[in-house]
């Protein structure tokens, strides 16, 4: 790739800053199990999830695997890109039963065993975490590439500047 434009993350780190939020949220309420769940915090997770979750794979579909070129080889690209697209997919279903018990923790009725809720708690959570680590850490490597790529360009403008 010749002169790679610069990506801009902004908006994939606003959405991992939100699950990460989240998942701060889901980690106290494991802490603290058997407690008392506000119903408005389940109904506020349980409707924006799915929809974050979705946006954020749409943009690191879009930012990560189109740049992907920039760190791997040919041949590491595809085993990646399958990689992340289970990935992806764990995480929804993940999200959509962690969706559920949410709302019937919210309505009252969940008929998981506290300890069952404190898992399923903890796994999305600690999964998320792991995957936006991931997901970073790729972001920080395609920004270093991208910027290698730049630097002689960016010299032969200086020198050509200072010749005239």
């Amino acid at each position: 790739m010749k002169n790679p434009a610069p990506i801009d993350f902004a908006e994939l780190e606003s959405c991992y800053g939100q699950i990460m939020s989240w998942c701060d949220i889901l980690q106290a309420i494991a802490d603290f199990l058997p407690c008392h769940i506000d119903e408005g915090l389940c109904s506020r997770i349980s409707h924006g999830l799915i929809p974050l979750l979705v946006t954020t794979h749409q943009l690191e579909e879009r930012l990560i695997s189109s740049g992907l070129d920039l760190i791997m080889e040919a041949g590491e690209m595809a085993e990646a890109q399958e990689r992340r697209r289970a990935g992806r997919l764990f995480d929804l279903a993940a999200a959509q039963e962690l969706v559920a018990t949410l709302e019937a923790l919210g309505e009252g009725c969940c008929r998981l065993s506290w300890e069952a809720v404190g898992y399923q708690l903890r796994s999305f959570f600690c999964s998320m975490r792991r995957h936006i680590k991931s997901e970073r850490e790729m972001m920080r490597l395609m920004q270093r590439a991208m910027e290698a790529e730049r630097a002689p360009a960016l010299t032969g403008a200086i020198n050509q500047t200072e010749a005239a």
